[in-house]
C-alpha cells in the first residue's frame, strides 16, 4: 500500500525530473539559438544517381573553410553548428567535376536551410577526337564496408542481383541461387538501407539488375545494423530518378541457347535453355513530391545434367554397401519472377520528410530430375558385386516453390533544430510460401539397356512407391525502429536508436508415401520477437576516424510441433514447444587512420549472432531424391560469432590497391549433416522408413574459422580502359561432433575475380569477366572448384538508348561437383555420395533500355535564401 507521503515523494521527484527536462531544453535552445544548419543531396547530373561519400566542404565569404562532411548513402548531407551568415557549398567526388552552391544564407528566419539536389557532372577526358567520361572506380573502401559500382558488371545486366553478387570478391553465388560470404550463406540482405525478411537467395532472384546502383559489402557491420547473420549485411541500392517531370524508362531481354533444347528420352519433357523477361520503371518529380512506380517481369530456364554414386552400409550377406548410382540424367531448372513497386517520397517541409513505398514479388523456382539409377550389393569398390540383386530404377523428380510477397515501409525523417535528426521507420510484410515435390520409383526389368525399357513402354510395368509432398508457411513480419542522432561538435556525432523485430511462421507439412505407413504430415508454429537498441560514437580526430558501438538484442522465440512423434534422427521424439530467451551485448569498432593522401588503415571488429532460418528448423521430412531425405531440427541453438577485419589501401595516380586480413570465428556452428537409415546405424528409423537412404539435416556441433586475406585492385591505365581484380586466399577448419564422430577438417580455399572495361568510343563498351572458386572442405565432406567466363558489348546510339549483347559461360565450365562422407563412431564409412552437376554453356541474350526524361521547361534557380526551386 502506498502512502500519502510516499505520494508527495513520488510527485516532488516527479517534478524535480521535469524541472531539469525543462532547464536542460531551454539551456540548450539558448546555447545554439544563433546557429543553423545546410542540408542538401548530391546526384550525378546524367544518371540522377544518388552519389554517396562525395566530399561536402561549407566556405565563409572568406573562402576559408568552416565545416564539412561526407554525403551519406542516399547522397544526402547535413551540417550544423553554423552560425547565421552566407556561405558556400563545395561539392566534390573523384571522377566528377567540381561544384560550388554561392550565396547559401542562414539566418534567424531561415536557420535550417536545404539546398536540395546539387547536380555534379561526370569529368570528360578527349581522347584522339572522341569524348568519353573519365573511369570511375569498381570498388571503394569505406570505414566499414566495400562498395561496388554495379554499371561496371555489363555481363550481369539482364539477370537479377545474385548475378551481380557473383562478380564481386569473396562472394560465391551457386549455380541454384544461393549465395555465400566467405564460405557462409548465413547473411542479411537490405535493400537500400531497409532490412527484411525475405529469404535472401529469393529476394536477390527478385530484383532486376538493371535497377541495381551499387552494392555494399558489410562484413563488419556497426552497432546500428541488425546483428544477425554470419556472413555480415549485403546492402542493394537501387536506381531512382530524382529529376523533375516525367522520366520513364523501359527495358527487354531475350536470350537462351536454342541448339541445347531437345526432349528428354524418359520423361518426354522438353527441355529449354531461354530467358526472357522486360519491364518498365515510371518516376515523377514536382518541386516537394517525387513519385515512382515499376513492373518487371523475368524468366529463365536452365538445362542441365546430373550424375554420381552413392553407397550405404548396410553389412548385409550380399554385401557391405548398397550401392545407388545415377546414371547421366537430365535436370532442367526454371526462375520465374515478377515484382512491383510504387513509392511516394514528400517534403513536407525544409526539414521534414515522409515516404511510403511497396514492394510486389510473385515467384515460382523449381527443377525436375529424370534419372535412372542401378542399385546393387556390393564391396565399397563395387566389386564383388551381387548381380541377383541388380536392379535399375527411374526416378522422375519434380520440386517447385511458390512465393507471393508483400512488403509496406514508411518512413519518417526530420532535421532538428541543435544539429539533430530524427528518423521512424515502420515496415509490414506478408508472405505465402509454398512447395509442391512429386518423387515417382519405377522398376524396370534387371537387363542394362534401360532405354530400351523406357522406349518400349516398360517404365510403367510396376511402380514401386509415390512420394508426393506439399507444405505451406505463410509469413507475417512487423519492424519498427527508431534513430535519434546529434552533432556535438565540428568533429563528432552521437547516435542511439531502438527496433523491435516480429515474425510469425504457421506451417503445414503433408507427407504421402506409400512405403510409408507412419503419419508424417505436421504443422509448426514459429514466432520470434528481437528487441534490440544500440548507440554508438563517430568522431575524428586529426588523421584519425572511428566508430565505436553497442548493440544490445533479446531474443523471444518460441516454436510449437503439432506432432512429437517424428523421425528419430538424433535419437529422441521431438518436444512439442522449445523456447530460447536471452539478452546478448554486441560491441563494434570502426578506425580508419589516414596515413597521407595516399594510404589509409583501416581496423575493424564486430561481435554477431545467427538464429536458424524456418528451412532449418522445421521437422518436415522431404523425399529430396531417391537416395536422400532432409529434415530440419527444432532444437537448432544461435551460433555466435567474433570478426575482425584491418585493411590497408593505397593510391598510384588513378589506381587503387586495397588488401584485407579477415577472421571470423563460429561458436555453437550449425553443419549441415547426413547420416544413413540402415538397421546398422539407424533400426528405429528404418523402421518407419523401410528402406537404406541417406538422410540429412542441421546440428550444433561445434566451431568454424576463417583466417586470411582479401585482395581488391582498381587499375586505370587510360580514360578508355579499367580493370578490376578481386582475389581471396583463406584457411576454413571446421571442428565437432557428427553422430558420435570428431570431425576435424581444413582447407585452403581461395577465389579470384576479374572484371575488364573497355570504353572503345563514347557508344560502343566491351566488358569480360572471371570468375575461379577453389575447392573447400564441408563437415562431411568438400564442394569442387568452380569455374566460369562472360562478355558483353554495349551500345548507346542516344543518351536514351541502351543495347548489350551477353554471352555467359562462354567457355562451358558450368560444372559443379561435390562429395560427402561419413564414419561412425568405431571410425566405419557408412555412406559415401558424390555429385556432379553440369549445366548448358554457352548461352547469349540480348537487352535493351530505353529512357525518357520529360523535364519540359522547367529549370533550377536559387532564392535569396539559397534554397532551389523551379519555374
Amino acid at each position: 500500500m502506498v502512502t500519502s507521503t510516499q505520494k508527495t515523494s513520488n510527485l516532488l521527484a516527479l517534478q524535480n525530473k521535469w524541472f531539469v527536462t525543462a532547464f536542460f531544453l531551454l539551456f540548450t535552445t539558448i546555447t545554439f539559438a544563433q546557429r543553423g544548419s545546410i542540408t542538401g543531396k548530391i546526384v550525378d547530373s546524367a544518371t540522377n544517381d544518388a552519389i554517396p561519400f562525395a566530399t561536402v566542404v561549407i566556405l565563409n565569404d572568406s573562402e576559408e573553410t568552416v565545416s564539412g562532411a561526407i554525403s551519406s548513402e542516399d547522397g544526402s548531407f547535413a551540417i550544423g553548428n553554423l552560425k547565421f551568415g552566407a556561405y558556400s557549398v563545395k561539392v566534390s567526388f573523384i571522377g566528377y567535376q567540381t561544384v560550388t552552391e554561392a550565396n547559401v544564407i542562414v539566418s534567424k528566419t531561415a536557420s535550417n536551410v536545404n539546398v536540395g539536389s546539387i547536380l555534379i557532372q561526370p569529368q570528360l577526358e578527349s581522347l584522339d577526337a572522341v569524348t568519353v567520361k573519365a573511369q570511375t572506380k569498381t570498388a571503394t573502401t569505406k570505414i566499414d564496408r566495400k562498395v561496388y559500382n554495379a554499371s561496371d558488371f555489363e555481363t550481369a545486366k539482364g539477370g537479377n542481383a545474385a548475378d551481380v553478387l557473383n562478380k564481386l570478391p569473396s562472394i560465391t553465388v551457386d549455380p541454384t541461387g544461393n549465395v555465400s560470404v566467405r564460405g557462409t550463406s548465413d547473411f542479411m540482405v537490405y535493400l537500400n538501407g531497409k532490412p527484411t525478411n525475405i529469404k535472401p537467395s529469393v529476394l536477390l532472384g527478385q530484383i532486376q539488375s538493371n535497377n541495381i546502383s551499387k552494392i555494399d559489402v558489410i562484413t563488419v557491420p556497426t552497432a546500428r545494423y541488425d546483428a544477425q547473420g554470419k556472413g555480415g549485411i549485403i546492402n542493394i541500392t537501387t536506381k531512382k530518378n530524382s529529376t523533375q517531370g516525367l522520366s520513364v524508362s523501359v527495358n527487354g531481354l531475350l536470350g537462351g541457347a536454342p541448339w541445347a533444347n531437345l526432349t528428354d528420352v524418359y520423361s518426354k519433357h522438353k527441355l529449354k535453355d531461354d530467358r526472357y523477361g522486360g519491364g518498365f520503371n515510371i518516376t515523377y518529380g514536382a518541386k516537394n513530391l517525387t513519385v515512382y512506380g515499376g513492373f518487371n517481369y523475368n524468366m529463365k530456364n536452365v538445362n542441365g545434367k546430373r550424375s554420381g554414386e552413392a553407397r550405404v552400409f548396410v553389412n548385409e550377406p550380399q554385401g557391405d554397401f548398397f550401392h545407388m548410382n545415377a546414371k547421366n540424367g537430365e535436370r532442367p531448372e526454371w526462375y520465374e519472377n515478377y515484382t512491383a513497386n510504387a513509392g511516394i517520397d514528400l517534403d513536407l517541409a525544409d526539414n521534414k520528410k515522409l515516404s511510403f513505398s511497396y514492394f510486389y514479388g510473385n515467384r515460382n523456382e523449381g527443377r525436375a530430375a529424370y534419372y535412372i539409377y542401378n542399385t546393387f550389393y556390393a564391396d565399397a569398390d563395387q566389386s564383388n558385386k551381387d548381380a541377383a540383386t541388380e536392379q535399375f530404377m527411374y526416378n522422375p523428380n519434380v520440386d517447385d516453390r511458390y512465393g507471393k510477397y508483400n512488403t509496406f515501409n514508411l518512413d519518417y525523417a526530420v532535421e532538428l533544430p541543435n544539429n539533430a535528426s530524427f528518423k521512424m521507420a515502420a515496415a509490414y510484410e506478408t508472405s505465402k510460401l509454398s512447395r509442391a515435390l512429386n518423387n515417382k520409383n519405377y522398376f524396370y526389368n534387371s537387363r542394362a539397356e534401360v532405354d530400351n525399357d523406357v522406349v518400349n513402354d516398360y517404365a510403367n510395368a510396376f511402380q514401386a512407391d509415390d512420394y508426393s509432398l506439399s507444405d505451406s508457411t505463410p509469413l507475417k513480419g512487423l519492424r519498427f525502429n527508431t534513430d535519434y542522432e546529434k552533432q556535438i561538435d565540428e568533429n563528432s556525432t552521437f547516435g542511439t536508436g531502438a527496433q523491435i523485430q516480429y515474425t510469425n511462421i504457421e506451417g503445414a507439412f503433408k507427407f504421402n508415401n506409400t512405403l510409408v505407413t507412419k503419419d508424417l504430415d505436421n504443422t509448426i508454429d514459429l514466432t520470434r520477437t528481437v528487441y534490440a537498441a544500440y548507440a554508438d560514437y563517430t568522431a575524428t580526430r586529426g588523421k584519425l576516424s572511428y566508430i565505436l558501438g553497442l548493440r544490445a538484442e533479446y531474443g523471444d522465440q518460441t516454436l510449437e510441433n503439432g506432432t512429437t512423434d517424428y523421425v528419430p534422427i538424433f535419437g529422441a521424439d521431438l518436444q512439442k514447444k522449445y523456447t530460447q530467451n536471452k539478452l546478448d551485448l554486441f560491441p563494434s569498432a570502426h578506425f580508419s587512420y589516414a596515413i597521407n593522401d595516399a594510404n589509409k588503415i583501416t581496423l575493424a571488429g564486430s561481435r554477431r549472432i545467427n538464429r536458424a532460418s524456418v528451412t532449418k528448423l522445421a521437422p518436415f521430412l522431404y523425399r529430396r531424391h531417391f537416395e536422400v531425405y532432409v529434415v530440419g531440427d527444432p532444437e537448432l541453438e544461435s551460433e555466435y560469432l567474433n570478426n575482425a577485419e584491418i585493411t590497408y589501401e593505397t593510391k598510384a595516380g588513378k589506381n587503387t590497391f586495397s588488401l584485407t586480413g579477415f577472421y571470423r570465428g563460429t561458436d555453437n556452428t550449425v553443419f549441415r549433416v547426413n547420416t544413413v537409415t540402415t538397421t546398422v546405424e539407424n533400426p528405429e528409423l528404418n523402421a518407419i522408413l523401410g528402406e537404406d537412404v541417406l538422410i540429412r539435416s542441421y546440428t550444433n556441433a561445434g566451431n568454424s574459422t576463417s583466417l586470411g586475406a582479401e585482395l581488391n585492385i582498381n587499375v586505370i591505365p587510360s580514360s578508355w580502359a579499367k580493370f578490376f581484380i578481386g582475389g581471396s586466399l583463406y584457411n576454413y577448419q571446421i571442428k565437432g561432433e557428427v553422430f558420435g564422430f570428431d570431425v576435424d577438417q581444413n582447407s585452403t580455399n581461395w577465389s579470384l575475380k576479374g572484371n575488364a572495361n573497355f570504353t572503345i568510343s563514347d557508344k560502343l563498351r566491351f566488358t569480360y569477366d572471371f570468375s575461379r572458386i577453389s575447392n573447400t572442405v564441408t563437415s562431411q565432406g568438400q564442394n569442387d572448384a568452380f569455374t566460369v567466363s562472360n562478355i558483353a558489348l554495349s551500345y548507346q546510339p542516344t543518351e536514351a538508348w541502351d543495347i548489350a549483347l551477353r554471352g555467359l559461360d562462354i567457355f562451358a565450365q558450368n560444372d559443379t561437383g561435390l562429395d560427402t562422407n561419413a564414419f561412425n563412431a568405431a571410425n566405419q564409412q557408412i555412406f559415401y555420395q558424390e555429385t556432379l552437376y553440369e549445366r548448358n554453356g554457352p548461352v547469349f541474350e540480348l537487352g535493351i533500355t530505353y529512357a525518357l526524361n520529360m523535364k519540359g521547361k522547367k529549370k533550377k534557380a536559387k532564392d535569396f535564401q539559397g534554397n532551389k526551386h523551379f519555374k
